[in-house]
């Protein structure tokens, strides 16, 4: 039994059952509660940077699920109340029944095939003297403005976007060490926090709303340093949570108008300075009401739970279109397999496409916005109601070999950190479609697993405080 696990779900149950009972779905909240409960059971660890990794990951699909579920029951607000585009009451719960179960399928096959290596480990096992906060923090910097430059190149040589995206995920694997090397050590915490405030502030003002990630893994570099959840570790995680909750009504109030002005219109696109971005963001933010705040609490919902489009594929899927027989996964896993150079016929990715397919709601796509059905709706679409379980067991087992896979091959932990951390954002993806989930997770094990050791041979000694043999 995971013991600080257990405190949370305690602290938890009663008031979540006092909501339940007075909201307008009980056994949802029920099964919401179930499923927080198997993923912390089996990934909350604390001082284990790892599973913090997992946990945070896995959170955030259980987040995208069950997120109304909660809110309806604070609000007195079923979900048939809080979806535009509702069409059948019932599937929207089936939806979410279907996804939590999901998600503990996909969660277990993730742990079976890291516990073995990886739940019983703790920083203070792994943790390298040698190795200095400073030089983490400024490696960490000249890697999040050296891709920066980088990715300006992107447009004008063919391939390197996607080995820029595979090779800029390692930068927040520095991050977490520089986190955890200051507050286990208790050095340069001034110049970490500078450093997390300028990249909320610059990430504040781009079009993907980056801020988001720092904190984030901030989050999951606190649960790794932390001995034990008390009241000040709560208030500390409450704290940063309600910033980010706050920072996040701000980003969704402004949003619309901001990325309009840096696209000009014309889609995901920046095509003004960031100086421009900066000063316009500031306008946009003077002009912010509380009103605006308030219609934002909506909209964030919104961005961040998925089950609607799973719940109106139910009306479609077999009814109208036939199961697809694990079509959409072979391709999934093909598609990156197959260079454009020998494939000239290849197709393009067009996730609007792809849920319009299934949901026929004929949404706008073509470059001009992007809608996903999400890689827990592919799969019912490829396996129907019951397959589908045993084979997000097996997702969730591959993503837990190839974690292994890292974690084993390493050189150092040190650098197994580096390289697993970015399994947050390959794992945190519930509005992915599959083609997508696959896709980022190729893209990014095969270059940095064949690249590992010489990474390790050129970049080691950079990030010491003193030097070896």
């Amino acid at each position: 039994m995971n013991k600080e696990a257990s405190k949370i779900i305690g602290f938890l149950t009663i008031p979540w059952l006092l909501l339940a009972i007075i909201g307008p779905h009980f056994m949802s909240s029920l099964l919401a509660l179930f499923s927080l409960s198997v993923v912390l059971q089996l990934f909350f660890r604390l001082r284990n940077p790892i599973y913090a990794t997992l946990f945070f990951a896995l959170l955030f699909q259980w987040l995208a699920i069950n997120i109304k579920i909660v809110y309806g029951n604070i609000v007195n607000l079923s979900l048939e109340e809080q979806f535009s585009f509702y069409q059948n009451i019932y599937r929207l719960y089936d939806a979410n029944t279907i996804s939590n179960i999901g998600l503990i399928c996909f969660s277990s096959g993730l742990f079976f095939m890291t516990k073995k290596r990886m739940s019983k480990l703790t920083i203070d096992k792994i943790i390298d003297p040698n190795y200095s906060v400073r030089k983490i923090l400024i490696c960490y910097l000249i890697l999040t403005f050296g891709f920066s430059f980088l990715f300006i190149l992107k447009n004008y040589i063919p391939g390197l976007n996607t080995i820029l995206m595979a090779f800029s995920k390692l930068k927040w694997g520095v991050f977490i060490w520089a986190f955890v090397y200051a507050n286990y050590y208790k050095r340069d915490l001034k110049l970490l926090y500078i450093v997390i405030l300028v990249e909320v502030l610059i990430g504040f003002t781009g079009y993907f709303s980056s801020f988001k990630d720092i904190i984030i893994i901030a989050f999951i570099g606190m649960l790794s340093v932390i001995y034990q959840i008390d009241t000040s570790k709560l208030f500390k995680f409450l704290l940063l949570g309600i910033v980010t909750l706050m920072l996040g009504l701000v980003w969704t109030s402004v949003k619309m108008e901001f990325r309009d002005y840096l696209s000009g219109g014309g889609g995901q696109k920046v095509v003004v300075s960031q100086s421009d971005g900066v000063n316009k963001m500031i306008s946009l933010l003077e002009e912010l009401t509380l009103e605006d705040m308030e219609d934002a609490v909506d909209d964030l919902l919104d961005r961040i739970s998925y089950i609607e489009f799973f719940s109106i594929t139910l009306d479609n899927v077999p009814e109208k279109i036939p199961y697809q027989e694990g079509e959409i996964f072979t391709n999934a896993v093909t598609f990156y397999f197959k260079p454009r150079i020998f494939f000239p016929n290849k197709g393009i990715i067009d996730d609007s496409e792809h849920t319009n397919k299934f949901t026929m709601l004929g949404l706008v796509g073509g470059g001009k916005a992007s809608h996903s059905i999400g890689y827990m709706t592919d799969a019912y679409i490829d396996f129907g109601p019951i397959n589908m379980f045993p084979f997000l067991i097996f997702l969730g087992a591959i993503f837990g070999y190839v974690i292994n896979m890292f974690f084993k091959k390493s050189k150092t932990m040190f650098w197994a950190i580096i390289f697993i951390t970015p399994f947050y954002f390959l794992i945190s993806v519930y509005s992915f479609n599959m083609i997508k989930v696959m896709g980022n997770m190729i893209t990014y094990v095969v270059p940095v697993y064949l690249s590992r050791n010489l990474l390790y041979k050129y970049f080691d000694k950079y990030f010491r405080a003193v030097k070896t043999n």
